[in-house]
């Protein structure tokens, strides 16, 4: 009789279980949330900064080039260099 008591006790306390469970994960979300969002901000800036550079140099070779100081093999070239260097 003691053990079918237990089981009934144990099917009752179903909703305490769940909003405990449910109140433990509230602080993993949390911390979940905050590393995705430094791991975005982290990959954000490292991909603006790759384009930047390119901008960069692509401006650069624009005025070598109109200042006839380098022809467009030699940008592409270079451009193509940091890219890959970066790999």
């Amino acid at each position: 009789a003691v053990a079918y008591i237990r089981t009934l006790y144990a099917f009752t306390n179903e909703t305490l279980a769940k909003y405990s469970y449910a109140t433990s994960l509230q602080a993993t979300l949390r911390y979940g949330i905050l590393i995705s969002l430094v791991q975005g901000l982290g990959l954000g800036f490292t991909y603006g900064l790759a384009i930047c550079s390119c901008a960069l140099e692509l401006w650069v070779g624009r005025y070598l080039i109109s200042h006839k100081k380098a022809n467009g093999g030699e940008i592409i070239t270079a451009l193509f260099a940091v890219i890959l260097s970066g790999l």
